[in-house]
Protein backbone atom coordinates (compact mmCIF):
# COMPACT_ATOMS: atom_id res chain seq x y z
CA UNK A 1 0.00 0.00 0.00
CA UNK A 2 1.47 3.31 -1.07
CA UNK A 3 1.75 5.84 1.74
CA UNK A 4 2.11 9.61 1.46
CA UNK A 5 2.84 11.87 4.41
CA UNK A 6 1.80 15.47 4.83
CA UNK A 7 4.19 18.32 4.58
CA UNK A 8 2.23 21.56 4.60
CA UNK A 9 -0.92 20.05 3.15
CA UNK A 10 -2.99 19.55 6.27
CA UNK A 11 -5.14 22.53 5.41
CA UNK A 12 -6.87 20.65 2.61
CA UNK A 13 -8.43 18.19 5.05
CA UNK A 14 -9.32 20.40 8.01
CA UNK A 15 -12.75 19.81 9.37
CA UNK A 16 -13.80 23.37 8.73
CA UNK A 17 -12.93 25.39 5.67
CA UNK A 18 -10.00 27.72 5.81
CA UNK A 19 -8.96 30.46 3.45
CA UNK A 20 -5.74 30.11 1.51
CA UNK A 21 -2.66 31.69 2.99
CA UNK A 22 -1.60 34.67 0.91
CA UNK A 23 1.70 34.25 -0.86
CA UNK A 24 1.87 37.86 -2.01
CA UNK A 25 5.11 39.64 -1.31
CA UNK A 26 4.73 43.08 0.19
CA UNK A 27 6.35 45.68 -2.04
CA UNK A 28 7.39 48.97 -0.46
CA UNK A 29 5.16 51.75 -1.61
CA UNK A 30 6.79 54.46 -3.62
CA UNK A 31 9.16 52.22 -5.51
CA UNK A 32 8.78 54.37 -8.64
CA UNK A 33 9.62 58.05 -8.83
CA UNK A 34 6.70 60.26 -7.84
CA UNK A 35 6.35 63.46 -9.82
CA UNK A 36 6.28 66.57 -7.70
CA UNK A 37 4.42 69.82 -8.29
CA UNK A 38 6.12 72.23 -10.63
CA UNK A 39 6.64 75.56 -8.96
CA UNK A 40 7.38 78.62 -11.00
CA UNK A 41 9.59 81.17 -9.29
CA UNK A 42 10.14 84.51 -10.96
CA UNK A 43 13.83 85.32 -11.10
CA UNK A 44 13.43 88.19 -13.51
CA UNK A 45 10.71 89.32 -15.84
CA UNK A 46 12.40 87.39 -18.64
CA UNK A 47 13.40 84.15 -16.88
CA UNK A 48 11.79 81.53 -14.60
CA UNK A 49 13.18 78.52 -12.70
CA UNK A 50 11.32 75.20 -12.45
CA UNK A 51 11.84 73.18 -9.21
CA UNK A 52 10.70 69.63 -8.39
CA UNK A 53 9.34 68.63 -4.96
CA UNK A 54 11.22 65.64 -3.48
CA UNK A 55 9.69 62.17 -4.02
CA UNK A 56 7.65 60.90 -1.07
CA UNK A 57 8.20 57.27 -0.09
CA UNK A 58 6.32 55.13 2.43
CA UNK A 59 8.26 53.07 4.96
CA UNK A 60 8.60 49.42 3.92
CA UNK A 61 6.00 46.95 5.15
CA UNK A 62 7.68 44.54 7.57
CA UNK A 63 6.30 41.07 8.17
CA UNK A 64 7.95 38.51 10.42
CA UNK A 65 7.31 34.80 10.78
CA UNK A 66 7.79 32.70 13.93
CA UNK A 67 7.92 28.91 13.60
CA UNK A 68 6.61 26.53 16.25
CA UNK A 69 6.86 22.83 17.15
CA UNK A 70 4.20 21.41 19.49
CA UNK A 71 4.62 18.06 21.25
CA UNK A 72 2.19 15.80 23.09
CA UNK A 73 2.29 14.26 26.56
CA UNK A 74 5.74 13.38 27.89
CA UNK A 75 4.39 10.59 30.09
CA UNK A 76 7.27 8.98 31.98
CA UNK A 77 6.39 5.58 33.40
CA UNK A 78 8.80 3.56 35.55
CA UNK A 79 9.91 1.43 32.60
CA UNK A 80 11.20 4.59 30.91
CA UNK A 81 13.17 6.00 33.83
CA UNK A 82 14.39 2.55 34.92
CA UNK A 83 15.84 1.84 31.51
CA UNK A 84 17.46 5.30 31.59
CA UNK A 85 19.05 4.39 34.92
CA UNK A 86 20.40 1.12 33.52
CA UNK A 87 21.81 2.86 30.46
CA UNK A 88 23.61 5.33 32.73
CA UNK A 89 25.39 2.44 34.40
CA UNK A 90 24.50 3.50 37.92
CA UNK A 91 25.51 7.11 37.34
CA UNK A 92 22.20 8.97 37.13
CA UNK A 93 19.90 8.60 34.13
CA UNK A 94 20.51 8.53 30.39
CA UNK A 95 17.37 9.31 28.37
CA UNK A 96 19.14 9.69 25.03
CA UNK A 97 18.18 6.24 23.72
CA UNK A 98 14.44 6.85 24.23
CA UNK A 99 14.36 10.06 22.19
CA UNK A 100 17.17 9.57 19.65
CA UNK A 101 14.82 8.62 16.82
CA UNK A 102 13.02 11.98 16.90
CA UNK A 103 15.71 14.26 18.31
CA UNK A 104 16.07 16.12 15.02
CA UNK A 105 12.42 17.24 15.22
CA UNK A 106 12.72 19.15 18.48
CA UNK A 107 15.15 21.91 17.57
CA UNK A 108 14.06 22.88 14.07
CA UNK A 109 11.65 25.70 14.98
CA UNK A 110 12.04 29.02 16.74
CA UNK A 111 9.98 27.76 19.69
CA UNK A 112 9.25 24.18 20.80
CA UNK A 113 6.47 23.51 23.32
CA UNK A 114 6.18 20.26 25.33
CA UNK A 115 3.47 19.09 27.68
CA UNK A 116 5.50 17.69 30.57
CA UNK A 117 2.87 15.33 31.94
CA UNK A 118 4.88 14.24 34.96
CA UNK A 119 6.24 16.38 37.77
CA UNK A 120 9.98 16.96 38.04
CA UNK A 121 10.37 17.53 41.78
CA UNK A 122 14.00 18.63 41.74
CA UNK A 123 15.06 15.18 43.01
CA UNK A 124 13.69 15.74 46.52
CA UNK A 125 11.53 12.63 45.95
CA UNK A 126 12.49 9.35 44.35
CA UNK A 127 11.14 8.87 40.81
CA UNK A 128 7.65 7.37 40.81
CA UNK A 129 5.15 6.09 38.29
CA UNK A 130 1.36 5.84 37.92
CA UNK A 131 -0.78 6.98 39.63
CA UNK A 132 1.40 9.66 41.23
CA UNK A 133 4.25 10.58 38.93
CA UNK A 134 7.63 12.16 39.58
CA UNK A 135 10.51 12.17 37.11
CA UNK A 136 14.23 12.76 37.71
CA UNK A 137 15.78 16.11 36.85
CA UNK A 138 17.81 14.33 34.16
CA UNK A 139 14.59 13.96 32.17
CA UNK A 140 13.83 17.67 32.09
CA UNK A 141 17.48 18.51 31.43
CA UNK A 142 17.52 16.19 28.44
CA UNK A 143 14.33 17.67 26.99
CA UNK A 144 15.84 21.15 27.25
CA UNK A 145 19.03 19.92 25.58
CA UNK A 146 16.95 18.52 22.74
CA UNK A 147 15.43 21.95 22.16
CA UNK A 148 12.29 22.32 24.26
CA UNK A 149 11.76 26.01 25.03
CA UNK A 150 8.42 25.97 26.90
CA UNK A 151 7.22 23.34 29.39
CA UNK A 152 3.47 23.28 30.03
CA UNK A 153 2.84 21.81 33.48
CA UNK A 154 -0.87 22.30 34.24
CA UNK A 155 -2.36 18.82 33.98
CA UNK A 156 -4.15 16.18 36.04
CA UNK A 157 -0.85 15.16 37.69
CA UNK A 158 0.26 18.62 38.82
CA UNK A 159 -0.56 17.83 42.47
CA UNK A 160 0.67 14.24 42.47
CA UNK A 161 3.22 15.12 45.17
CA UNK A 162 1.19 17.79 46.92
CA UNK A 163 2.25 21.36 47.63
CA UNK A 164 5.80 20.30 48.52
CA UNK A 165 6.22 18.49 45.23
CA UNK A 166 4.78 21.31 43.14
CA UNK A 167 6.96 23.89 44.90
CA UNK A 168 10.03 21.74 44.22
CA UNK A 169 8.96 21.39 40.61
CA UNK A 170 8.74 25.16 40.22
CA UNK A 171 12.20 25.40 41.82
CA UNK A 172 13.55 22.96 39.23
CA UNK A 173 12.43 25.05 36.26
CA UNK A 174 13.27 28.42 37.80
CA UNK A 175 16.76 27.45 38.97
CA UNK A 176 17.60 26.50 35.39
CA UNK A 177 15.94 29.50 33.78
CA UNK A 178 13.44 27.32 31.91
CA UNK A 179 10.07 28.67 30.83
CA UNK A 180 7.24 26.89 32.65
CA UNK A 181 3.59 27.78 32.33
CA UNK A 182 0.40 26.53 33.98
CA UNK A 183 1.50 26.45 37.64
CA UNK A 184 2.65 29.47 39.61
CA UNK A 185 4.10 30.47 42.98
CA UNK A 186 1.46 33.10 43.66
CA UNK A 187 -0.91 35.59 42.04
CA UNK A 188 1.94 37.90 40.99
CA UNK A 189 3.79 35.02 39.33
CA UNK A 190 0.65 34.12 37.40
CA UNK A 191 0.08 37.73 36.34
CA UNK A 192 3.61 37.75 34.91
CA UNK A 193 2.51 36.20 31.63
CA UNK A 194 5.30 34.19 30.02
CA UNK A 195 6.58 35.84 26.84
CA UNK A 196 9.37 34.70 24.53
CA UNK A 197 10.77 37.04 21.89
CA UNK A 198 11.75 35.60 18.51
CA UNK A 199 13.20 37.94 15.89
CA UNK A 200 11.52 40.88 17.57
CA UNK A 201 8.12 39.15 17.72
CA UNK A 202 6.68 38.67 21.22
CA UNK A 203 4.96 35.33 21.84
CA UNK A 204 2.89 34.69 24.99
CA UNK A 205 1.98 31.33 26.51
CA UNK A 206 -0.97 30.30 28.67
CA UNK A 207 -1.85 26.86 30.06
CA UNK A 208 -4.86 25.32 31.81
CA UNK A 209 -6.12 21.94 33.00
CA UNK A 210 -9.63 20.59 33.50
CA UNK A 211 -8.69 18.01 36.11
CA UNK A 212 -6.37 17.54 39.08
CA UNK A 213 -7.47 13.94 39.64
CA UNK A 214 -9.76 15.00 42.48
CA UNK A 215 -7.03 16.90 44.32
CA UNK A 216 -7.00 20.60 45.11
CA UNK A 217 -4.66 23.21 46.49
CA UNK A 218 -5.08 23.85 50.23
CA UNK A 219 -6.67 27.13 51.24
CA UNK A 220 -3.54 28.40 52.98
CA UNK A 221 -1.17 28.13 50.00
CA UNK A 222 -0.23 30.92 47.61
CA UNK A 223 0.41 28.45 44.81
CA UNK A 224 -1.85 28.68 41.79
CA UNK A 225 -2.69 26.32 38.92
CA UNK A 226 -4.32 27.33 35.65
CA UNK A 227 -7.77 25.72 35.70
CA UNK A 228 -10.19 25.37 32.82
CA UNK A 229 -12.58 28.25 33.38
CA UNK A 230 -13.64 29.94 30.16
CA UNK A 231 -14.16 33.40 31.60
CA UNK A 232 -10.72 33.37 33.22
CA UNK A 233 -9.06 32.01 30.06
CA UNK A 234 -10.68 34.64 27.86
CA UNK A 235 -9.62 37.38 30.28
CA UNK A 236 -6.04 36.13 30.36
CA UNK A 237 -5.90 35.78 26.56
CA UNK A 238 -6.90 39.43 26.32
CA UNK A 239 -4.18 40.38 28.81
CA UNK A 240 -1.62 38.31 26.90
CA UNK A 241 -2.49 39.96 23.59
CA UNK A 242 -1.93 43.36 25.17
CA UNK A 243 1.74 42.53 25.69
CA UNK A 244 2.46 40.15 22.80
CA UNK A 245 2.00 39.72 19.08
CA UNK A 246 1.12 36.00 19.18
CA UNK A 247 -0.72 34.05 21.88
CA UNK A 248 -0.40 30.26 22.27
CA UNK A 249 -2.88 28.50 24.60
CA UNK A 250 -2.27 24.96 25.91
CA UNK A 251 -5.27 23.03 27.23
CA UNK A 252 -5.27 19.76 29.18
CA UNK A 253 -8.81 18.67 28.40
CA UNK A 254 -11.14 16.00 27.06
CA UNK A 255 -11.88 12.38 27.95
CA UNK A 256 -8.91 10.06 28.34
CA UNK A 257 -8.53 7.39 25.62
CA UNK A 258 -11.37 8.86 23.59
CA UNK A 259 -10.50 9.95 20.08
CA UNK A 260 -13.72 11.96 19.64
CA UNK A 261 -13.68 15.73 19.94
CA UNK A 262 -16.42 16.74 22.36
CA UNK A 263 -18.93 19.44 21.44
CA UNK A 264 -17.94 21.70 24.34
CA UNK A 265 -14.35 21.67 23.08
CA UNK A 266 -15.35 23.00 19.67
CA UNK A 267 -17.43 25.72 21.34
CA UNK A 268 -14.64 26.67 23.72
CA UNK A 269 -11.97 26.65 21.02
CA UNK A 270 -14.07 29.06 18.95
CA UNK A 271 -14.47 31.38 21.96
CA UNK A 272 -10.74 31.34 22.64
CA UNK A 273 -10.02 32.09 18.99
CA UNK A 274 -12.48 34.99 19.16
CA UNK A 275 -10.64 36.25 22.25
CA UNK A 276 -7.33 36.36 20.37
CA UNK A 277 -5.64 32.95 20.68
CA UNK A 278 -3.56 32.21 17.59
CA UNK A 279 -3.03 28.52 18.34
CA UNK A 280 -4.62 26.07 20.77
CA UNK A 281 -2.58 22.99 21.68
CA UNK A 282 -4.63 20.22 23.29
CA UNK A 283 -3.41 17.33 25.41
CA UNK A 284 -4.62 14.78 27.99
CA UNK A 285 -6.63 12.10 26.09
CA UNK A 286 -3.36 10.21 25.33
CA UNK A 287 -4.63 9.63 21.80
CA UNK A 288 -4.56 11.78 18.69
CA UNK A 289 -7.54 13.90 17.74
CA UNK A 290 -8.23 16.19 14.82
CA UNK A 291 -6.35 19.35 13.88
CA UNK A 292 -8.40 22.15 12.35
CA UNK A 293 -8.50 25.83 11.53
CA UNK A 294 -11.04 27.98 13.34
CA UNK A 295 -12.33 31.17 11.76
CA UNK A 296 -13.41 33.98 14.08
CA UNK A 297 -16.34 36.26 13.32
CA UNK A 298 -14.00 38.98 12.08
CA UNK A 299 -12.20 36.59 9.73
CA UNK A 300 -9.13 35.93 11.87
CA UNK A 301 -7.98 32.34 11.94
CA UNK A 302 -6.56 30.17 14.71
CA UNK A 303 -5.07 26.69 14.64
CA UNK A 304 -6.49 24.08 17.02
CA UNK A 305 -4.99 20.65 17.74
CA UNK A 306 -7.54 19.02 20.02
CA UNK A 307 -5.04 16.40 21.22
CA UNK A 308 -1.52 15.56 20.10
CA UNK A 309 -1.61 12.23 21.94
CA UNK A 310 1.40 10.91 23.80
CA UNK A 311 4.85 12.01 22.85
CA UNK A 312 6.27 9.03 24.74
CA UNK A 313 4.76 6.60 27.24
CA UNK A 314 4.68 2.97 28.32
CA UNK A 315 0.93 2.58 27.96
CA UNK A 316 -0.64 -0.66 26.80
CA UNK A 317 -3.23 0.35 24.18
CA UNK A 318 -2.28 0.67 20.53
CA UNK A 319 -3.70 4.16 20.03
CA UNK A 320 -1.69 5.44 23.03
CA UNK A 321 1.48 4.70 21.10
CA UNK A 322 0.60 6.76 18.01
CA UNK A 323 1.50 10.41 18.56
CA UNK A 324 2.50 13.37 16.51
CA UNK A 325 4.67 16.45 16.22
CA UNK A 326 2.86 19.52 14.93
CA UNK A 327 4.82 22.24 13.16
CA UNK A 328 3.31 25.55 12.13
CA UNK A 329 4.19 29.19 11.65
CA UNK A 330 2.55 32.49 12.50
CA UNK A 331 3.29 35.53 10.36
CA UNK A 332 2.84 38.94 11.93
CA UNK A 333 2.43 42.14 9.94
CA UNK A 334 1.46 45.51 11.36
CA UNK A 335 -2.11 46.44 10.55
CA UNK A 336 -3.06 42.93 9.42
CA UNK A 337 -4.36 39.78 11.05
CA UNK A 338 -1.80 37.12 11.96
CA UNK A 339 -1.53 34.39 9.35
CA UNK A 340 -1.12 30.70 10.24
CA UNK A 341 0.92 28.70 7.73
CA UNK A 342 3.48 25.96 7.08
CA UNK A 343 1.31 23.39 8.87
CA UNK A 344 3.00 20.01 9.06
CA UNK A 345 2.01 16.95 11.06
CA UNK A 346 4.69 14.31 11.62
CA UNK A 347 3.43 11.00 13.07
CA UNK A 348 5.66 9.40 15.71
CA UNK A 349 5.48 5.93 17.22
CA UNK A 350 6.47 4.79 20.70
CA UNK A 351 7.93 1.31 20.28
CA UNK A 352 8.88 -1.22 22.90
CA UNK A 353 9.87 -4.86 22.92
CA UNK A 354 8.45 -7.54 25.21
CA UNK A 355 7.62 -6.59 28.79
CA UNK A 356 7.93 -2.83 28.04
CA UNK A 357 11.66 -3.13 27.37
CA UNK A 358 13.78 -0.84 25.18
CA UNK A 359 11.20 1.94 24.88
CA UNK A 360 12.09 4.38 22.11
CA UNK A 361 10.54 6.79 19.64
CA UNK A 362 10.48 6.62 15.84
CA UNK A 363 9.21 8.89 13.13
CA UNK A 364 6.60 6.86 11.28
CA UNK A 365 8.56 7.46 8.09
CA UNK A 366 11.43 5.50 9.70
CA UNK A 367 9.24 2.78 11.17
CA UNK A 368 9.12 -0.45 9.12
CA UNK A 369 6.16 -2.88 9.06
CA UNK A 370 8.19 -5.67 10.64
CA UNK A 371 8.74 -3.55 13.76
CA UNK A 372 5.01 -2.93 14.10
CA UNK A 373 4.45 -6.68 13.81
CA UNK A 374 6.96 -7.25 16.64
CA UNK A 375 5.68 -4.50 18.97
CA UNK A 376 5.39 -5.59 22.60
CA UNK A 377 1.93 -4.03 22.84
CA UNK A 378 0.52 -6.76 20.59
CA UNK A 379 0.32 -9.01 23.65
CA UNK A 380 -2.21 -6.58 25.14
CA UNK A 381 -3.83 -4.67 22.30
CA UNK A 382 -4.52 -4.56 18.62
CA UNK A 383 -1.59 -3.06 16.73
CA UNK A 384 -0.12 -3.33 13.25
CA UNK A 385 1.37 -1.21 10.49
CA UNK A 386 -2.02 -0.85 8.75
CA UNK A 387 -3.65 -0.13 12.11
CA UNK A 388 -1.42 2.94 12.48
CA UNK A 389 -2.37 4.35 9.10
CA UNK A 390 -6.05 3.56 9.51
CA UNK A 391 -6.13 5.48 12.77
CA UNK A 392 -4.28 8.48 11.35
CA UNK A 393 -6.58 8.54 8.35
CA UNK A 394 -9.66 8.44 10.60
CA UNK A 395 -8.43 11.63 12.30
CA UNK A 396 -7.70 13.41 9.01
CA UNK A 397 -3.96 13.33 9.75
CA UNK A 398 -2.93 11.09 6.89
CA UNK A 399 -3.82 10.71 3.23
CA UNK A 400 -3.08 7.51 1.38
CA UNK A 401 -4.23 5.36 -1.50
Amino acid sequence: MKKRFFAAALSVIFLCSCSAVSEEIAVPAGGDAISGTETMTAATEETAVTTMAPAVTEPPVISKTVTFTALGDNLIHSSIYNQAARRAGGNGYDFEYAYAGVADLLDKSDITVLNQETLICNDIFEPSTYPCFNSPVALGDHMAELGVDVFTIANNHTLDKGVKGLSACLDYYDERGMVRVGAYRDEADRADIRVIEADGVRVSFLCYTESLNGLSLPADTKLQIGRFDKDTIIKEIAAAKEISDICIVSLHWGTENSSAVEDYQRVAAKEFAEAGADAIIGNHPHVLREVEMITAEDGRQALCAYSLGNFISAQSVGTNLIGGVLNFSVTVEEGKDNVIGDIEFIPVITHYDGNFSNIRLYKLSDYPPEMADAHGVRNMSKFSYDYIFEYLESKGLYEGK
